[in-house]
This record gives structure tokens, C-alpha cells and sequence, in this order.
């Protein structure tokens, strides 16, 4: 269906509000001044030091985590360590059993301990003289002995010991000497003997291997006392799990502790926005007591203004279309003034049952003389059977008048017949939608996240009221407002409205 109206000359201009009046009492004028003044700075000076404390916390708590994760990791690296030393002198007192069964029996082989993969005893020159297991024909002492990698371990084992995991990292590979002396100590890879000249060990050398006979057996060889190297692979039972289960804990007690210093950092920017909204709504608090202040100093003098027009038009015929256009002024200001009022003190809101039908129908016949200025609306229903919510109707319909005032403005500075305002009403997801599309410009980008604030506006002369009244009207009675751009252009607000169980409706008036 269509209708035009017309109240167009209350409501086209009543956003545009701007007047600029002393107020009558100068002493309490500038009494609300000074009060918001030191408000402003008191809330300042209370912001920069919270700002200045969270900081403080913030960076103190980045420390503490960074200082906790470095130790933790530490004692973790640590206790690998420890680990591999343990399983390095688990290897030493085997082979040391080994040795001691030797030199009972000459005929011992280690099967009793799984964990000795192999076992050998060895020459100064490497030659193997007994093997067993994975024990290899030869080994290159010197280079194992003099020039040791990186994962060799020396440090609290007696006797030149050298110790090396295998490729499979599943054993260690482990080789010492036995009998009368260190062979490390005694010669250098180049055959000198070492510490002479430095006043260390003298006259405690050993002989030589090369003064031992070559023909005796490894067992002789023990039995006397003569110098040889033990060579043994132990296996490395369940090291590589527990080195997983040290670094997967490690790394998951890390990622919990940054895991709550994200949570307590959200939480920090959590208050300070709760803090800012708090800020805010102190600030309008005072601004609101100010304008409720205003808009009573307001509203008695236009009260006269309006008594004195009268008398003018009625005293003096001539001057009536003067009068008629200072009292059309004095009523959009006294408009301005309601709809502050009402934005500052909303009142309770109803909840009755409304047939957004029969609503809308009677609502738009309030606007019957708009196509008089060239605009048409259109009331489009896309509904198959009742449209029953709860709401409360006077608020709902102050609400559309704030709607419908905006898209006014909006197609004003369109063409003839490019003016159109469109009141459609639809069901989406279990509730009602009243939406208010106009075909204007629509509304930049930029500037979207503000329009429901309070006293924004971009017009010369707006009051930035009505959108921030109308959304805080609808949410009053349970309902919601947002903004629907569209690609074409032009501007959608919609309402939502939860849907009501079909129920007993009064007829609208």
C-alpha cells in the first residue's frame, strides 16, 4: 500500500536544531561549567595513572613469564643432562661387572644383561683381542681418546672415558681403559709422552703396551695387569620417551603460562574498556543534568515567545507571515527540547501485545500530505497471517517517527521522483523486522561504528539525537536497531522484534 503525509513541516527540519541563548541565570550557568570542568581533568589524571599502572603490570608480568619459561626450560635441558650422565655411569659400573666376571672366567659371555648390545676388549692400537656382540674388529683409539664430538662425556667418570650415542640414537657407544696407567696421560697422538715438562705424574708412567708380550691372551692380558681398552654399546632403553616426555611438559606448561598472560592481558584491556565506558557514562551523566537544566530554561521562554507571536499576529495583520515563520521556529525548537527530554529520561517501557499490521497501517496515515513535497512511501508487507510482538507501541512509533525523519532528509536533495521511503515488514529467524530504506546516499563507511552515539552528527545542524533516542527506545521493550547498508546506495534501519504467542491485540487508535 502507499500514503503520503505531512507532517514534514514538524519533523523535516527538527534534527537541524541550533540556537545559542544565555541562560538566565548566569551564577548557575557558570557553577555547571566549573563542574564539568574539574570533572574533565579529575578524570584525566585518574586515566593517566591507570594507564600508567596497567603498563607497570603489564611489563612486570611479561618479566615474571619470561624469567618463569627461561627456568623452566633450564631445569628441563638440566635434567636431560642428568639423565644422560646417569645412563653414561649405568654403562661404566656394566662394564666394570663385565671386567670383574673376566677375570673370574675367562669363557664369561654377558647374556644374562639385555641392555649389553655388544662388548669387546681392545689394544693400544685398536686390534680387538675378544668381541662379542656388535663389538667391532677394530677401533681408532687415538681419535676417540684425543679428539672427542660433541656429545663425548668426560666430566665425573673416572679414567679417560668416551662416550657416544649411535646413529639411532637408541645406545651409547662407551670406551675405557683398564690396568696400570691412564694411556691418555701417557702419550699424545704424536707419541709423546704427556705431562713431562709441566711437573705433572713424574716417575709414575707406566710401560708401554709394545713392552707387553703380543702373545698373550685377553685373559692374561687381564690377569696381569696390563694396559687394554674396554669397548661396550648399551642400550638406551626408553631414553629418547623420557626426553619427550621432559620437552612435551616443558612446552606445555609454557604455552599454559603464555596462554594466561594473553587471558590476563585481555582481561587488563577488558576493564580499561569497561573503565572508558565508565568514564563515558559520567561524562553524559553531568552533560545530562546540564541538558535536563537546558531544556527547562528552554522551553519557558519559547512558552512567552509564543504567547508574544500570537498577540503580534493579532495586533498587527501584516506581520502575521513573519509571526508564522517565528512561530514555526519557536515549535521546532520546543520539539528539539522534547526529544531531548526523552532521549535523557526514556520512562519505563510497556510490554503489550502489538499487530505490527493494523500498527504500520494506522502509523503511516500520520503521513498522509508527504507526497505533497514530492516523496512517496511505501508500506510493503511480505507477511501470511499475524504479525503479533510485545513491544510498546508509543515508543515503537516515537522510535519510526526518528527513522522516518532521517530518510525525509536523506531524499530531500534527490529529484523529483527519485524521493522514495519504503516501510517494509518481514519475518527472519523467529522475529519480526520493521525496516526503514530510503533512497538517499546511505551512509559513509567511516563514519558507521558512531552513528548511535549520542550527540553525533554530521550535519550542520543536527542534534545527533534521534538515532541514539530511537535505538534506546526500541531496546527499552526487548526490540533491537541496527544499520543495513545497501549496493545501490541509500540507507536501511531495521527493528527487530521478538515474535508473540497469538494473543488478544488492542485495535490501535
Amino acid at each position: 500500500m502507499r500514503c503520503s503525509t505531512g507532517f514534514l513541516s514538524l519533523f523535516s527540519s527538527a534534527d537541524q536544531a541550533c540556537c545559542t541563548m544565555m541562560p538566565s541565570q548566569g551564577t548557575s550557568a557558570k557553577g555547571w561549567q566549573e563542574t564539568l570542568r574539574h570533572g574533565t581533568m579529575a578524570q584525566v589524571t585518574m586515566k593517566t595513572v591507570r594507564n600508567k599502572s596497567t603498563r607497570i603490570l603489564l611489563f612486570s608480568s611479561a618479566f615474571v613469564l619470561l624469567v618463569a619459561v627461561s627456568l623452566l626450560w633450564v631445569v628441563t635441558i638440566r635434567e636431560t643432562e642428568r639423565r644422560d650422565l646417569l645412563l653414561e655411569y649405568e654403562a661404566f659400573r656394566a662394564s666394570s661387572a663385565v671386567v670383574d666376571e673376566y677375570r673370574k672366567d675367562p669363557s664369561f659371555i654377558p647374556d644374562d644383561d639385555k641392555r649389553i648390545i655388544g662388548f669387546g676388549f681392545y689394544r693400544l692400537d685398536g686390534s680387538s683381542s675378544l668381541r662379542y656382540g656388535s663389538a667391532p674388529e677394530a677401533v681408532p683409539m687415538q681419535d676417540l681418546l684425543f679428539a672427542r664430538n660433541q656429545e663425548s662425556r668426560a666430566t665425573g667418570l673416572p679414567g679417560s672415558v668416551s662416550v657416544a650415542f649411535a646413529d639411532n640414537k637408541k645406545s651409547i657407544r662407551l670406551i675405557r681403559y683398564s690396568g696400570l696407567q691412564n694411556p691418555a696421560r701417557m702419550m699424545n697422538p704424536g707419541g709423546a709422552v704427556l705431562g713431562q715438562g709441566m711437573g705433572m705424574g713424574k716417575g709414575r708412567q707406566a710401560q708401554p703396551q709394545a713392552q707387553i708380550p703380543e702373545f698373550l691372551t685377553s685373559g692374561e692380558l687381564i690377569l696381569l695387569g696390563g694396559t687394554y681398552f674396554i669397548w661396550m654399546e648399551y642400550a638406551a632403553d626408553g631414553l629418547d620417551g623420557e626426553r619427550l616426555q621432559f620437552f612435551l611438559v616443558a612446552a606445555l606448561i609454557s604455552a599454559a603460562l603464555l596462554g594466561l598472560y594473553i587471558l590476563l592481558v585481555f582481561v587488563f584491556r577488558h576493564n580499561e574498556d569497561l573503565l572508558k565506558r565508565e568514564t563515558e557514562m559520567r561524562e553524559l551523566v553531568q552533560l545530562g543534568e546540564a541538558a535536563r537544566t537546558l531544556v527547562h530554561e528552554i522551553k519557558n521562554p519559547l512558552g512567552i515567545m509564543r504567547i508574544q507571536t500570537a498577540r503580534i499576529r493579532r495586533a498587527t495583520p501584516q506581520l502575521a507571515e513573519s509571526a508564522d515563520i517565528i512561530e514555526g521556529e519557536i515549535m521546532r525548537l520546543s520539539g528539539l527540547a522534547d526529544r531531548i527530554r526523552e532521549f535523557l529520561k526514556p520512562g519505563q517501557a510497556r510490554r503489550d501485545p502489538v499487530d505490527l499490521q493494523s500498527f504500520l497501517v494506522s502509523y503511516c496515515n500520520r503521513y498522509k500530505d508527504l507526497g505533497d513535497s514530492g516523496i512517496e512511501l511505501v508500506l510493503d508487507f511480505a507477511v501470511s497471517g499475524s504479525a503479533i510482538v510485545s513491544a510498546d507501541a508509543e515508543k515503537l512509533g516515537i522510535a519510526l517517527d526518528n527513522l522516518i525523519r532521517n530518510a525525509i532528509e536523506a531524499v530531500e536533495i534527490l529529484p523529483a521522483g527519485e524521493r522514495q521511503i519504503a516501510l517494509r515488514l518481514f519475518r527472519r529467524e523467529g522475529s519480526w523486522i520493521i525496516s526503514v530504506i530510503d533512497s538517499g546516499r546511505g551512509i559513509p563507511a567511516e563514519i558507521l561504528k558512531r552513528i548511535f552515539d549520542p550527540f553525533f552528527t554530521t550535519k550542520e545542524k543536527g542534534s545527533g539525537i534521534g538515532l541514539s533516542l530511537a535505538k534506546r527506545l526500541v531496546e527499552s521493550f526487548g526490540g533491537s536497531l541496527a544499520y543495513e547498508g545497501t549496493d545501490g546506495g541509500g540507507a536501511v534501519f531495521s527493528i527487530g522484534l521478538k515474535e508473540e504467542k497469538a494473543r488478544t491485540v488492542p485495535t490501535p487508535s
